[in-house]
């Protein structure tokens, strides 16, 4: 768990929802040990409300924010949403071997997931929108990296449609 502030994030397997074993450098920073082929979420908690989050895995952007109103003390899992007729689900991502290429590097068998927080401001009502995060395909490079490839269709999701509220 990688804790900084009043804010604590994780990775965990998508299946069990267990935090995945971490290790912490000389340098302080802490790497998530996971093996190819594995679907995770990214755990979110915080004891500070008023913020929003936007998340970052391999240096893209998930393509959606969290609203954090008031202390979550509770985790939230994060992967690859969809808005889609009103219905709101929530994907796993997945962990690929990187292409073994000449000139791969110790530092291209990593991945990174950053998590970017902001106060809020001024909120403004906007009329929901059919959305969909982006992903990375095997065809997509990013230093050879692929942390973000979106699992199958429907492998490890749940749907995030607000109780009460049905989709259109």
């Amino acid at each position: 768990m990688v804790k900084v502030g009043d804010f604590k994030v994780e990775l965990v397997a998508a299946d069990t929802k267990e935090a995945f074993k971490e290790h912490t450098a000389p340098d302080g920073q802490v790497y998530a040990e996971v093996e190819p082929d594995m679907d995770y979420f990214i755990s979110v908690s915080s004891d500070k409300g008023g913020v929003m989050m936007w998340m970052y895995v391999d240096g893209v952007d998930l393509g959606y924010h969290i609203d954090l109103k008031a202390p979550k003390k509770k985790e939230g899992f994060y992967g690859r949403w969809e808005r889609i007729g009103g219905k709101q689900t929530m994907t796993a991502l997945h962990f690929n071997k990187t292409r073994q290429e000449v000139g791969t590097t110790p530092d291209m068998l990593t991945g990174k997931v950053e998590l970017k927080v902001y106060k809020m401001g001024e909120k403004y009502y906007e009329e929901p929108r059919d959305f969909v995060s982006r992903s990375l395909t095997a065809d997509s490079t990013l230093g050879g990296k692929k942390c973000i490839k979106s699992t199958t269709s429907g492998s490890h999701s749940f749907d995030m449609t607000p109780k009460g509220q049905t989709a259109s």
